[in-house]
């Protein structure tokens, strides 16, 4: 009978193995493309979903807004940053006043845009509406074009927001103010202060010598008051004020 030689032997055992060995490579390789499906249908679902809910966010700032400011649903708002908003409001309020917010809100993303438009869109009087632009203009955080209506034979407005002076205009209200806290926190720790138990009114000694330490309000007697608090509160507003202005150094 014939007998299979010691290497024919061989031959067939290594077959047999890398056999074994190519449906082990074919199953890591479906394997490795289930697991890449998998985590890409995580991704993608992970993205899906991120995506909803930064337009949810969108459209929650801008309800904020309008909620805030009282101005009715029809009126489209451009979604900006919080950073960005709180700039324009805070330069505004402090400059103008906080019923000039939603005029300048509304003209983010409008050019030239009619006073006549901006009036009836925000629900203002046209004699509030011009009151407020020009007070806004007065700051250069509007500007305006002026065109003769063909028809009618009168002049009219045309307004535009003047973004890139918030910036400056932020920076130098956070200077004023921190000279002002400067000047408060050197005389808060130079000088002793009085109250009396009412909190009335609140002197220097000097002043406090001349009405005798009585309350000129209620007549109470008043006492020496300890400032370590309202100090330590100005040291802190300095030291952010101070931060900001470098901020904007950079």
């Amino acid at each position: 009978m014939y007998q299979s030689s010691p290497n024919s032997h061989n031959m067939k055992e290594i077959a047999k193995k890398q056999k074994e060995k190519s449906k082990k490579s074919v199953k890591v390789v479906k394997v490795l493309k289930t697991l890449k499906k998998e985590k890409s249908s995580k991704i993608e679902s992970k993205t899906t979903s991120e995506i909803k809910n930064k337009e949810a966010t969108k459209v929650k700032n801008v309800s904020n807004i309008k909620t805030v400011l009282n101005i009715k649903n029809s009126v489209k708002f451009q979604n900006i940053s919080d950073q960005r908003r709180h700039a324009i409001e805070d330069v505004v309020k402090e400059l103008v006043n906080e019923e000039a917010i939603p005029i300048v809100l509304y003209l983010i993303g409008r050019t030239k845009v009619s006073e006549f438009v901006i009036a009836q869109d925000l629900d203002l009087e046209i004699h509030k509406a011009r009151n407020l632009l020009y007070r806004l203009l007065e700051h250069n955080i509007l500007f305006f074009h002026r065109k003769k209506d063909k028809i009618k034979g009168w002049y009219i407005c045309y307004w535009d927001f003047n973004e890139k002076i918030i910036p400056f205009q932020l920076e130098k209200i956070k200077t004023q103010k921190l000279a002002k806290l400067k000047e408060r926190l050197d005389k808060e720790s130079s000088s002793t202060f009085y109250m009396c138990k009412n909190a009335c009114t609140r002197m220097d000694f000097e002043k406090s010598m001349e009405f005798n330490f009585k309350c000129p309000e209620c007549g109470e007697l008043m006492d020496e008051q300890n400032n370590v608090r309202t100090v330590e509160f100005l040291k802190e507003r300095i030291s952010e004020l101070d931060r900001d202005l470098k901020a904007y150094g950079k």
